[in-house]
């Protein structure tokens, strides 16, 4: 079959015209890869080839696009090229492909990933892993990322959070502090290090609350008990409510 004809179609692909009637579109690379432009001529039996040549193209410029938006895992561009039905062959040779050429990197993305995620998000490094697993990365890369941050910066970014979360958070000082190590726990810190970090906070019970408590308390079984009962009464309730003895016998007294 001899080509008539070549028509740009795109910044990329051309419609090849032959004699037979058939118009089939390649890209620019089958073209050239091929020497269409000296040759003018398909073989019958080459017309398949060329055509899985540029499904390999236009498969491999898909995942270019997808890269380029940001860095992305393999499993990233496994998945996405799956949802586009494309058989996993080629997108498994598409991926190699990838990598030689140095475009997909799990090792590389990971650090960035890390990197990101301590700079730009309160997640700390279990939560990092936890998502880093989500992608598709492999068990030693995740190691070796997480285990390559400093630990201070971890600290001060722990600190930074919890100096925030003291200001906007109320309760009990029992309250407040499983709070917080509920709350940090959830965004991937280390409970010991979380612990051992608000020991070094001077956090306080919120003396409105514990004041509105008492009164509540107070005007609720005033009529119930004796004084002294009552008062027994009343402390035992604001420690289940997790107020710590001395603010109990502080509000106590002053009341």
């Amino acid at each position: 079959m001899k080509i008539i004809k070549f028509k740009k179609v795109s910044n990329d692909k051309y419609k090849i015209y032959l004699d037979d009637g058939k118009e089939i579109s390649l890209f620019e690379d089958v073209i050239v890869n091929n020497n269409l432009l000296l040759t003018k001529e398909i073989k019958e039996d080459e017309l398949e080839a060329l055509l899985n040549q540029n499904n390999d193209v236009y498969v491999y410029q898909m995942s270019i696009r997808f890269i380029s938006i940001r860095m992305r895992s393999k499993s990233e561009v496994f998945n996405y090229l799956l949802k586009k039905n494309i058989p996993e062959s080629l997108i498994n040779s598409t991926i190699n492909k990838l990598i030689k050429k140095g475009y997909l990197d799990d090792l590389r993305f990971s650090k960035s990933y890390v990197n990101d995620k301590m700079l730009l998000s309160n997640y700390g490094p279990y939560k990092i892993r936890e998502n880093l697993v989500k992608l598709g990365i492999e068990i030693d890369v995740i190691n070796e990322v997480i285990e390559s941050i400093d630990s201070d910066l971890i600290k001060e970014k722990l600190d930074s959070l919890i100096e925030k979360q003291i200001k906007v958070r109320r309760g009990s000082l029992n309250s407040l502090k499983l709070k917080l190590i509920n709350y940090f726990v959830n965004l991937g810190y280390q409970k010991d290090m979380i612990v051992n970090e608000l020991s070094c906070f001077n956090l306080k019970s919120d003396g409105q609350k514990l004041k509105n408590d008492y009164n509540k308390l107070y005007n609720k079984y005033k009529d119930k008990y004796d004084n002294s009962k009552l008062m027994y009464f009343i402390a035992q309730k604001l420690y289940a409510k997790g107020y710590t003895s001395d603010d109990i016998k502080s509000i106590i007294n002053s009341n």
